[in-house]
Parts: C-alpha cells; sequence; structure tokens
C-alpha cells in the first residue's frame, strides 16, 4: 500500500496553497475519499483540485506553472526574531542582579 494516501494522510482536513497566488482552499478528507476514493494518492488529488488553476500552464508570467502545495506538511520556517533561532548574547554592564530599592521583599508569618 501507498503511504502517501487519502487513508494514511495526517490530518482531518487537506488545506491547499499557491506559492505565487492568493488561492487558497480546504477540503474534508472524508468527502474526498468518497469523490477519489481512500487509496487514491494525495499527489494525485491535488493536481485534479488544482486544474482549474488560471496559471496551471506554463507562460512567460509564471514560467514555473501553478505552485500548489500542501502548508501543513511544508516544515515551519524559521523567522528571523525567533529567539530559538540563533544564541542569546549576555552584555556586559547589563541589569544587575542585586535588589531593587522600589520592591520590598515577602515577610515571613
Amino acid at each position: 500500500m501507498d503511504r502517501d494516501t487519502l487513508l494514511t494522510y495526517p490530518y482531518v482536513v487537506l488545506r491547499l496553497a499557491c506559492r505565487y497566488c492568493a488561492r487558497v482552499g480546504s477540503y474534508r478528507l472524508m468527502r474526498l475519499a468518497a469523490k477519489f476514493g481512500c487509496e487514491a494518492r494525495v499527489a494525485d488529488v491535488v493536481l485534479r483540485l488544482a486544474a482549474d488553476c488560471p496559471h496551471w500552464k506554463t507562460n512567460r508570467r509564471w514560467p514555473e506553472g501553478c505552485g500548489v502545495f500542501l502548508p501543513d506538511l511544508e516544515a515551519p520556517r524559521v523567522l528571523p526574531d525567533d529567539p530559538g533561532a540563533r544564541v542569546i548574547r549576555v552584555i556586559d554592564g547589563g541589569k544587575t542582579t542585586g535588589k531593587h530599592k522600589g520592591k520590598e521583599e515577602p515577610r515571613s508569618p
């Protein structure tokens, strides 16, 4: 059995998007399985759903053709301001660890 079928798709909704235009869509997996069969390959279903794209055929403006993809299966992109993406540097002369004058310590009973 092919592992990239509608039967083994990891989500309940199949979301489509285009890399080159604003087209997006979402389809319930159960309805797609009823229409195309649960053994249908996901790539074939995506091609059939995107076949009415105006950029399907290559032209001068869109030499790549249609840019349909599955955003749920894409690897997450690391944002440039993501703190986990880079090492945090300690700057000398920064905040001291001493007690601040405006705050009092809680008293014990």
